[in-house]
């Protein structure tokens, strides 16, 4: 158990003012973006300790995994099998690109080749930094770096796309009732029984999981408020914001340029494919970009909730993608890096 301190509530203030003057400038998605940006800014900047506790992150998906599962109808799902091409061609399309941008890192940042794949993974960043860490010998301030700035361009830039492209910032919510207070406290059960059974995103799916099961027995569930899904937004946005720390920020040029560089290839891959992909299936814009941007289940079905886009095909395209990168890219960069420890040629 944890004591919510001075520094938890400090905190919790500046991501408050971020979102609020965000919500005035009419920037999209407020409570994710003002939090993130105003916690971002103050602990780069300035000398005041901040602290979160991961408690709230997890309370945030789980909420964020209600919204996403109540969208979870029998219909919807039996209309996910139609992707299932595309998913796989996606998938195929994004490990080339990987491999691609690893040996551009690799030869103009002047790192061996098993730090850059290390850097350049589309995903599963927990993991690969828990990675890079117990190896020892590898750069974990370049590795981290490359992984949370990634994370934080996708979560900061695809709302802003999305909502230039006509995603809305609206959803009809519902109220708050003792039946959706029991049902949020049955979400943090699942989520914690689904991280002892080592699922992904544990606090997301394991509501998603529940939620989707109630709907396919046909029980009737209570839909979230949309304010909830606000103080979802927040509580993820500040956890996001302290994730790069100023620690991070001292490294050469040529590894911050690359970090962009890297970052930028797959926004940039990602935002050209959609096209593909809303023509193809005649989905719109903001669906089909955050089914396809390497940005994390739990922050992309986040946004694809907040913003109205179907929820159900996004969580099935991006979890097709966190298990390809937990199940073949994770790894292979594993095996790559042990294999080049013990090669003679390694670097």
């Amino acid at each position: 158990m944890f004591i919510f301190d001075r520094h938890m509530f400090i905190t919790l203030c500046i991501g408050l003012v971020g979102a609020i003057i965000f919500q005035f400038l009419h920037i999209p998605m407020p409570w994710l973006l003002g939090a993130i940006t105003a916690v971002l800014v103050v602990q780069l900047s300035t000398n005041v300790q901040l602290k979160w506790h991961r408690f709230f992150r997890n309370f945030g998906l789980a909420v964020a995994g209600y919204s996403i599962g109540f969208a979870f109808t029998p219909e919807a799902v039996r209309d996910i099998k139609l992707f299932l091409g595309s998913m796989i061609i996606l998938n195929v399309l994004f490990i080339l690109l990987f491999f691609c941008i690893s040996y551009i890192v690799a030869k103009r940042a002047q790192l061996d080749f098993a730090t850059a794949l290390t850097c350049c993974v589309p995903g599963g960043m927990s993991q690969i930094v828990t990675f890079a860490e117990e190896q020892g010998d590898m750069d974990i301030a370049v590795i981290t770096f490359f992984q949370i700035l990634r994370v934080l361009l996708i979560v900061s830039f695809v709302p802003l796309l999305v909502a230039g492209a006509g995603g809305q910032d609206t959803t009809v919510g519902g109220s708050y009732t003792w039946g959706l207070a029991g049902m949020l406290v049955l979400c943090g059960v699942a989520g914690w029984l689904a991280q002892k059974i080592k699922i992904p995103t544990s606090y997301l799916l394991g509501p998603v999981l529940l939620l989707m099961g109630m709907n396919m027995v046909g029980v009737n569930v209570p839909q979230s408020p949309v304010s909830l899904l606000h103080i979802a937004q927040l509580m993820i946005g500040i956890y996001i914001g302290l994730l790069l720390k100023r620690e991070n920020l001292h490294l050469s040029k040529k590894h911050l340029f690359y970090a962009f560089v890297s970052a930028g290839i797959f926004i940039g891959a990602a935002y050209g494919l959609t096209f593909g992909m809303t023509s193809l299936y005649r989905l719109d814009f903001g669906t089909g970009f955050l089914s396809i941007v390497p940005g994390g289940l739990d922050q992309m079905g986040i946004i694809a909730a907040s913003v109205h886009a179907n929820v159900t095909i996004v969580t099935a395209f991006q979890l097709f993608r966190v298990l390809v990168v937990s199940i073949f890219l994770v790894p292979f960069v594993k095996l790559f890096v042990k294999k080049a420890k013990t090669s003679p040629l390694s670097k």
